[in-house]
C-alpha cells in the first residue's frame, strides 16, 4: 500500500507540474514593440524569463524560457536541444510545449509531443540529445516554450537513485531579465555528501532552506563579456554547480584523489623488465642525465600519438591481437598510445634509466583553470612530466603533445594549475609560463617596387616555440595541399590588405629540434601613387595581437595572450629607378618597463631601403586593472606602424625646378 501510494503520489506531482506551465505568460505590448535592448542595443537576443527546476524527492527537471528574438542571427535559438544522460533511471522527456508569439501578437503553437522529437547524432556516447523547433520564428518573435524530464517511476519514491544534481548557466550569451533556479535534493544520497559550487555576482549568496531547498532569483544578468584574447569563458560565467562526494572538506577529497590518482599512475608506469630492457637500448652507460632524458622523450615523441592520429576501434584491436593498455609496457609493445599513456611511458623509462621525474596533471589552460573549491579530479586534462636533475633545477616536459621539442611545453599546459608528486609527496601546483625568448617568429621579406606601386618578392618566415609547434601538428591532420592552403590564409592576415601570397615549401616541418622555415611568394599592391609620390606603409607585415584593443576602452575580464612571445621583421625592399626616399620612419622605441618593448628602423642604402621591426612581449596575463596601460602602449606601437614610406619621383622633381 505504501508503494503504490508513492508511485500514485509522484504521478500526480508530475502531472500538476505538467500543467501548471500549461498557462504560458500573455505577452506585454513593451515586450512584442521590442527592437532592441536599451541597455545592450548589440544583443542579438534577450531572455524575458527563464526557469529552471530540479526535484530529487520526485525525480524530475524542468526548464521554461520565454526570449525574444532581435536580430537574424539570434532565430538559431529556435532551435532547442534538450540534453540528457542515457541512463535506464530516466524515462526521458515526459512534457514537451511551446508557441511562437508574433509582433502582430498572434501566435503559432508547437504541436509536438515528447515522442514526435528527433535525435542528434552526438560525440558524447553517455548522453541522447532531442531537438525540437519553434514554428514560424522571425525578427521580433518572441519564443516561448517548457519541457520536463523525469526518472522512471520504479527506481523507487524514496530518491536514493534519484540523485541529479544540476548546474545552473546564471549568465548566458544574452542579457535574462528575470531568471530563477531551484532544487530539492533527496533525503537519501547513498552516503555522499551534497557540495555546491558558485560563482555569482557580488552579494549574491546561496544556503538552503529549513527544507532543504536551494533557490537563487536574479534580475538584469548581463551577458557574457564578448572580449579578444580573454581567459576560458568557463572560468568567469557566472554559474552553480552541484555535485555529490563521499569527502566532508575539500582537504580530505583533494587529498584522498591526489593519492588515488598517484597510486594508478605508478601502477602504469611501473618500471617492468620489457621497459627497463627498453631503455639499457636507448640510452648509453655514459650518458648526461639531461642526455638520457632527451634520448628517451625522441624515443616516445616518435610513437604513433593516438590524439593525434585515428585510434583502433575495440573491434579492431581484437582483431590485430592487440592487448588492452594497462600499463606503460603495452603502450611501449604497440609503438602507439594517447598522450596520457606515451607521458607516462616516458616516465617510467626515465625511472628504468634512473632518472628522477615525477608526474603531473593539469588544467589545458585552453579550455579551463584549476578551481581547488570545485572539488572534482574531472577538472584535469594532461599529464606532463616534471624533470628533477642532480644540480636541483626542475624542467617541465610535455611527452604527450606530438612535435613538442625538449624541455619545451604547450601553451596549454604552461601556467597550468593541477596536482603533483613531489620528493615529499603529492599535491597542488603551477606550471610555469613560457617565456618570451622560446616563441620567436621572424619575417623576412625582399621586395621589389615598381614605379606604380606594386610589389612583387619573396617571404621567409621561421618560427620556434608555439607557432612551429602549432603548424607542425597542423600538418600531422592536413596533407601538404590542405596544409599549405591553410598557410596561405594565415599569410593574408601578415601582409598588406589585397596583397596576393603562396607559400611554395616548408622546411623542418618534421623535426621538432629545429626552427620551423616556410617560403611564400607575394605579389600585390600596398602602396598608393600619384603623379609626383609613391607612398608605402613603413610595416610590411601586420601584428594581429593587438587586434581589439585600440577599439575597447574598456575591459571586464583578464587579459590572457597564451604565450610571451617575439616578432622580428626584417624587409629589403628594391626601389625603382628614378624614386628616391623622401620620408621613411625614425627610429622609434616603445617602453612599456617590465612588460613589453616596441621598435622600428629605417636604414636607405641607394637604391635600397630596409625596415626592421620588433616587437618583444614579455607578459601572458593581464588584470583589468592593467588595461589601460596595455592599450596605451598598443596605440602607440599602432601609431607607429600606420607611418608611411614617401618616394620622390626624382625626375619629375627636377622638372618642377
Amino acid at each position: 500500500m505504501r508503494r503504490s501510494y508513492a508511485v500514485g503520489l509522484v504521478a500526480f506531482i508530475l502531472c500538476f507540474a505538467t500543467q501548471g506551465f500549461a498557462q504560458f505568460q500573455a505577452p506585454m505590448q513593451d515586450e512584442l514593440k521590442m527592437t532592441a535592448d536599451p541597455k545592450y542595443p548589440d544583443a542579438e537576443a534577450v531572455y524575458l524569463n527563464y526557469e529552471k527546476k530540479t526535484d530529487n524527492m520526485v525525480g524530475y527537471e524542468s526548464v521554461y524560457a520565454r526570449i525574444k528574438i532581435l536580430k537574424e542571427s539570434a532565430k538559431e535559438l529556435a532551435t532547442v536541444t534538450i540534453v540528457y544522460p542515457k541512463s535506464q533511471a530516466f524515462a526521458g522527456i515526459a512534457a514537451i510545449q511551446g508557441r511562437t508569439i508574433h509582433p502582430d501578437g498572434t501566435m503559432t503553437p508547437l504541436n509536438m509531443k515528447p515522442q514526435d522529437l528527433t535525435e542528434q547524432k552526438s560525440a558524447d556516447m553517455e548522453v541522447r540529445r532531442m531537438v525540437f523547433n519553434l514554428p514560424s520564428v522571425e525578427v521580433g518573435s518572441i519564443i516561448e516554450y517548457y519541457y520536463q524530464l523525469r526518472l522512471k517511476e520504479e527506481q523507487g519514491f524514496t530518491g536514493e537513485h534519484w540523485m541529479m544534481p544540476p548546474q545552473w548557466e546564471v549568465q548566458r550569451r544574452f542579457p535574462v531579465y528575470k531568471e530563477h533556479f531551484s532544487f530539492q535534493p533527496a533525503r537519501e544520497n547513498l552516503g555522499n555528501s551534497l557540495l555546491w559550487y558558485t560563482n555569482l555576482p557580488s552579494g549574491q549568496r546561496m544556503r538552503p532552506d529549513a527544507a532543504g531547498r536551494f533557490e537563487l532569483t536574479l534580475r538584469d544578468m548581463p551577458p557574457l563579456a564578448d572580449e579578444k584574447w580573454a581567459p576560458p569563458i568557463e572560468s568567469t560565467r557566472y554559474r552553480v554547480i552541484f555535485y555529490f562526494t563521499g569527502e566532508v572538506s575539500g582537504q580530505q577529497y583533494w587529498d584522498t584523489a591526489a593519492k588515488t590518482w598517484l597510486k594508478d599512475v605508478n601502477r602504469f608506469a611501473e618500471p617492468s623488465a620489457t621497459i627497463k630492457q627498453a631503455a639499457a637500448g636507448i640510452v648509453a652507460p655514459g650518458d648526461a642525465e639531461l642526455d638520457r632524458a632527451k634520448k628517451l622523450y625522441a624515443a616516445v615523441q616518435a610513437l604513433d600519438n593516438t590524439d593525434f592520429s585515428r585510434k583502433k576501434t575495440e573491434a579492431e584491436r581484437k582483431r590485430e591481437g592487440l592487448k588492452s593498455t594497462k600499463h606503460a609496457e603495452d603502450v611501449w609493445n604497440q609503438k602507439s598510445g594517447d598522450g596520457e599513456e606515451i607521458a607516462l611511458l616516458y616516465l617510467a623509462l626515465l625511472k628504468a634509466a634512473g632518472v628522477k621525474a615525477y608526474p603531473m596533471i593539469v588544467v589545458n589552460r585552453d579550455r579551463g583553470i584549476f578551481n581547488p573549491d570545485y572539488l572534482d579530479f574531472n577538472q584535469f586534462d594532461d599529464v606532463v612530466i616534471v624533470l628533477s636533475t642532480s644540480d636541483g633545477k626542475e624542467i617541465v616536459l610535455d611527452p604527450g603533445e606530438k612535435m613538442c621539442p625538449f624541455q619545451m611545453v604547450s601553451w596549454k599546459n604552461s601556467g597550468a594549475g593541477g596536482i603533483r608528486e613531489t620528493s615529499s609527496g603529492v599535491g597542488p601546483w603551477a606550471t610555469p609560463l613560457l617565456p618570451y625568448s622560446a616563441n620567436v617568429v621572424v619575417r623576412r621579406a625582399e621586395l621589389t617596387v615598381t614605379p606604380d606601386g606594386s610589389v612583387n618578392g619573396k617571404l621567409q618566415f621561421s618560427m620556434s616555440g608555439q607557432e612551429a609547434l602549432r603548424w607542425r601538428q597542423e600538418s600531422l591532420r592536413e596533407d601538404e595541399d590542405a596544409l599549405k592552403k591553410r598557410f596561405d590564409e594565415w599569410l593574408r592576415t601578415q601582409v598588406p590588405s589585397g596583397m596576393e601570397t603562396h607559400v611554395t615549401h616548408f622546411a623542418k616541418l618534421d623535426d621538432p629540434s629545429a626552427d620551423l622555415a616556410a617560403y611564400a611568394t607575394v605579389s600585390g599592391v600596398p602602396g598608393t601613387a600619384t603623379s609626383k609620390r609613391l607612398l608605402l606603409p613603413a610595416s610590411f607585415f601586420a601584428h594581429s595581437e593587438d587586434q581589439g584593443f585600440i577599439a575597447q576602452p574598456d575591459r571586464q575580464l583578464p587579459v590572457d595572450m597564451h604565450y610571451a612571445s617575439v616578432y622580428k621583421d626584417g624587409v629589403l625592399m628594391h626601389l625603382p629607378v628614378g624614386l628616391t626616399v623622401e620620408s621613411a620612419p625614425p627610429t622609434t622605441a616603445v617602453p612599456w618597463t617590465g612588460y613589453a618593448v616596441f621598435q622600428i628602423k629605417s636604414t636607405p642604402s641607394g637604391n635600397d631601403l630596409t625596415i626592421t621591426r620588433t616587437l618583444a612581449r614579455a607578459f601572458t596575463l593581464l588584470q583589468p586593472d592593467d588595461y589601460s596601460s596595455m592599450r596605451d602602449f598598443y596605440q602607440k606601437v599602432s601609431a607607429a606602424d600606420q607611418q608611411q614610406i614617401v618616394l620622390t619621383n626624382s625626375t619629375t622633381a627636377q622638372k618642377g625646378n
